[in-house]
């Protein structure tokens, strides 16, 4: 949710909950000032019916309140519902309203007393297809030496009405495009970082060759995935996504060994919001005085994680980890998490590494000079030996 007045955006307070209500305050600074609320909620459209054949339409049906939901006396107010099409089936009718297309306009009201509600249904036609990730994990693994890796994992369902029978490839041909096309979907459509490079995708069986990366005009890369078959309500599929990108385009320096990772939280994915969301941010061996800042509420936890030439001694890796549930666009900010890392510290593992090579060619050769000196020993023995003989 947020709150703006004049186009400055005003701030909100922790919400507290009253009952069945729950309450955000906001802090103003004028007398009568007016404010702009804009809020997202998920999960309030309802397929009905729940099931359909692929054949039928999809039809949805609203349940809110014809008054604004509010502490305060309201003198006069209106609400004007904007459907995906003209096709309504039914709505409830509490004068004055009116029914202009795909736009249902209810009041206005006038003298609505606080936490006044009166329910208000809208049934109409919509083959929008209800895509989410029910689960969403990004993994980021940080490098002083030049590239962030990162990986995510999705679960992508159709949360529409369900399909009722079994699926017709003929039909599915038959209407797609169509004017009667069903509202189920085969493609989602991310945009990435323009430096993004290593770029792979695959789902359980392997590499998703269907899938297309474009060039866009403001030089980002528009990544097209088209899963293996068509989505329909009910149905869902997983995929992975990975690529890396330079550490300098994410990543700023305060001096004094202090670094200042920025990341978006939110999915790359258009017109697809995340049911649970969980982000880890693997960083370098040694960093201390981790800071994580987060534009709103979160479940944040810390790890340790072991790879390669990592050691007890040092502690491992840190490990950020954020979660969150009921994810939109407006959620689409970014996440800073800064922290400390002494410069010289980049250079520990490749010397581990030089040290570890150095010892092994050491040790190899000081078994070679031992294996040819017992050799030598016994070749100075034989012929001893053989000398002795001859002179007796």
């Amino acid at each position: 949710m947020s709150v703006t007045s004049k186009g400055n955006e005003l701030t909100v307070k922790a919400p507290v909950m009253n009952g069945d209500y729950t309450i955000f305050a906001v802090e103003v600074k004028e007398s009568s000032p007016s404010i702009k609320v804009s809020s997202v909620f998920t999960s309030i459209l309802e397929p009905y019916p729940a099931e359909i054949t692929q054949r039928e339409p999809q039809f949805i049906r609203l349940k809110d309140s014809h008054y604004f939901l509010s502490p305060y006396a309201t003198e006069t107010q209106k609400t004007t519902v904007k459907l995906a099409s003209p096709t309504v089936e039914s709505f409830t009718k509490l004068a004055p309203f009116t029914n202009r297309g795909n736009s249902l306009q209810f009041g206005p009201y006038e003298n609505i007393a606080p936490y006044s509600a009166s329910e208000a249904s809208v049934h109409y036609l919509n083959n929008f297809p209800f895509a989410k990730f029910s689960t969403m994990t990004r993994e980021l693994e940080v490098s002083h030496w030049g590239s962030i890796a990162v990986e995510e994992i999705y679960e992508l369902q159709h949360a529409g009405a369900k399909l009722a029978g079994g699926f017709s490839r003929i039909d599915y041909q038959m209407m797609r495009g169509g004017p009667g096309a069903s509202p189920s979907f085969r493609s989602v459509v991310a945009t990435l970082p323009a430096q993004a490079s290593g770029i792979y995708y695959r789902d359980q069986i392997g590499n998703i060759s269907t899938s297309t990366v474009r060039h866009l005009p403001d030089g980002e890369l528009e990544l097209e995935l088209e899963s293996r078959f068509p989505i329909f309500g009910g149905w869902k599929t997983q995929f992975y996504l990975g690529y890396s990108v330079p550490t300098e385009n994410w990543i700023t320096t305060d001096g004094a060994d202090r670094y200042n990772l920025k990341l978006d939280f939110f999915t790359a994915f258009d017109n697809v919001w995340v049911e649970d969301m969980e982000l880890k941010v693997v960083l370098p061996e040694g960093c201390e005085n981790i800071k994580v800042n987060v534009p709103y509420a979160v479940e944040q936890s810390s790890a340790r994680r072991f790879t390669y030439l990592d050691s007890e001694l040092n502690g491992g890796r840190p490990v950020i980890i954020l979660r969150a549930k009921n994810l939109v666009s407006e959620h689409d900010k970014q996440v800073t998490i800064s922290y400390t890392f002494a410069k010289k510290r980049i250079y520990v593992e490749p010397l581990m590494l030089v040290a570890t090579f150095f010892v092994f060619f050491v040790l190899c050769s000081l078994l070679s000079r031992t294996g040819s000196a017992a050799t030598s020993t016994k070749a100075k023995k034989a012929a001893t030996s053989a000398a002795q003989e001859e002179t007796n």
